[in-house]
C-alpha cells in the first residue's frame, strides 16, 4: 500500500508528528505550503480569524494524492477549527477511494467539531484513525503510546 503523509505546520510541532508517522510507516511525506504569510503575531491573529470563518487560502503541494492508496492529513488546530490550508487541500483533491487518517496538533482539548467536519468532507473515502496530541505532549516528548496506537490503525 502506497501512503502518503500530507500536513500543515505554522510552528512545526506538527510537522515533527508527520515526519515521524512518515518515517513510521516508510511513507511519502509532503507540506502544504500556504501562500498567505501566517508569521508573527499579525499572521497569527489573521490564521485564527480564518480558522473561525471558514477561509480557504492558496495551497501549493509536491505530491498527487490520486498516487496514493492511504492519505494521512495533519492540521494543528487553530480557534478550535482547522487550518485554512487544510480546508483547501480537502476542498481541491478528490481522495474518493481512498484510506485516510487525520491528525491534530492542539493547545486545549480534542478537536472533535473540527474532526467531524474534516471527516465529512471526505465522506467517499474510508476514514480509519484519527489522532489528536496536545501540544504541550509534544514539547515534553510524552506522546509515544498515542502515536503508536494511531500508527497500528494505519499498518
Amino acid at each position: 500500500m502506497k501512503r502518503l503523509v500530507i500536513y500543515y505546520s505554522r510552528t512545526g510541532t506538527t510537522k515533527r508528528i508527520g515526519e515521524k508517522i512518515a518515517a513510521s510507516l516508510v511513507a511519502d511525506l509532503d507540506e502544504i505550503l500556504d501562500q498567505k504569510s501566517r508569521k508573527g503575531v499579525i499572521g497569527w491573529l489573521r490564521a485564527g480569524r480564518d480558522s473561525q470563518t471558514d477561509k480557504m487560502t492558496e495551497i501549493k503541494v509536491q505530491k498527487n494524492p490520486n498516487d496514493y492508496d492511504m492519505i494521512i492529513i495533519g492540521t494543528p488546530i487553530w480557534a478550535n477549527n482547522f487550518t485554512p490550508a487544510v480546508r483547501t487541500y480537502l476542498t481541491q483533491f478528490s481522495l474518493k477511494g481512498k484510506k485516510v487518517a487525520f491528525f491534530t496538533t492542539q493547545g486545549g482539548d480534542e478537536p472533535i467539531d473540527a474532526l467531524a467536519e474534516m471527516k465529512e468532507m471526505v465522506t467517499e473515502s474510508d476514514i480509519i484513525a484519527t489522532l489528536s496530541i496536545k501540544q504541550d505532549f509534544v514539547k515534553a516528548n510524552n506522546y509515544e503510546a498515542q502515536l503508536s496506537a494511531f500508527l497500528e490503525h494505519l499498518r
